[in-house]
C-alpha cells in the first residue's frame, strides 16, 4: 500500500523519529497558514490534488478551525485523525486525551515545534519594543493574548527541549500568566503514521467522500 501523510510542520521533528510504513511518504506544510483556516484548507487540499498514484493520504491535522471543511481526494481513502487540533495529538494516546481542555480555558499551549516553526511571541515582542518603545509594545501584546491564564509547555522529547522550555517562561512572564509544564504523548501520533485508523479515532473517507464539520463530532 502506498500511503502519504501530509502533516503540519510543528509536529516535523516527532513524526520523522518514528519508523514509517514501507512505502509512505511525508510533506509538511508551513505554520505560517495556521492562523488562516481558510488558506490552509486552500493549501492541503492543493497538495493533495497534485499527490496522485496513493492508495491513501493521511491528513495529520485536526478540524484546525474549519481548515479540514470540505477536504477531498479523488482517487484514494482520506484519512484524519477525529480531533480539533495538533494540541489534541501531542496530548493524546489510543486511551484518550490526557488532557481536559475544558478546565483548561484561558490557556496557551507551546511545543518545541510550535516556539521553533512560527513567528515567536518573543521574537514579535522585541520587534515592536524596538520599534515603538516599551509601553506601546506591552500595550499591544496584553491586546492580542488578553484573556490567558496559563503557559502549558507540552514536552515532547525534542533535542532542544531545555532551551525552549526557557523561551516558554520567558513567554508566560510577559503575559503575566503561570507557567505549567505537561509530559506529551508520541503515542498517538504514531498511529497516525503506522495506523490501524479504527473509526472511533479517525475518519475514513472514500474517494470523492468529502470531510464535514460534522465529521468531527462538531453540531
Amino acid at each position: 500500500m502506498k500511503i502519504k501523510v501530509i502533516a503540519c510542520e510543528v509536529m516535523k521533528e516527532e513524526m520523522l523519529s518514528i519508523q514509517p510504513l514501507p512505502d509512505e511518504e511525508f510533506e509538511f506544510v508551513s505554520m505560517d497558514f495556521h492562523l488562516y483556516p481558510e488558506k490552509l484548507g486552500t493549501e492541503i487540499q492543493k497538495i493533495i490534488d497534485r499527490s496522485l498514484s496513493y492508495d491513501r493520504i493521511i491528513l495529520a491535522f485536526g478540524l484546525c478551525g474549519g481548515a479540514a471543511r470540505g477536504l477531498k481526494a479523488t482517487d484514494c481513502a482520506l484519512t484524519i485523525p477525529k480531533v480539533h487540533d495538533c494540541i489534541s495529538v501531542f496530548l493524546s494516546s489510543d486511551e484518550g486525551c490526557v488532557c481536559d481542555f475544558k478546565k483548561e480555558v484561558g490557556t496557551f499551549y507551546l511545543s518545541c515545534g510550535w516556539m521553533i516553526t512560527e513567528k515567536s511571541i518573543l521574537s514579535d515582542h522585541k520587534r515592536i519594543l524596538e520599534r515603538f518603545g516599551q509601553k506601546k509594545a506591552f500595550r499591544v501584546l496584553n491586546r492580542m493574548y488578553d484573556g490567558y491564564k496559563k503557559v502549558l509547555f507540552i514536552c515532547t522529547g525534542y533535542p532542544s527541549q531545555d532551551e525552549v522550555v526557557v523561551q516558554s517562561k520567558e513567554i508566560a512572564s510577559l503575559l503575566s500568566c503561570k507557567h505549567e509544564i505537561i509530559q506529551g504523548k508520541t503515542s498517538f501520533i504514531e498511529k497516525i503514521i503506522r495506523g490501524p485508523w479504527d473509526d472511533i479515532n479517525f475518519i475514513n473517507k472514500a474517494p470523492l467522500e468529502i470531510l464535514t464539520e460534522e465529521d468531527f463530532g462538531i453540531h
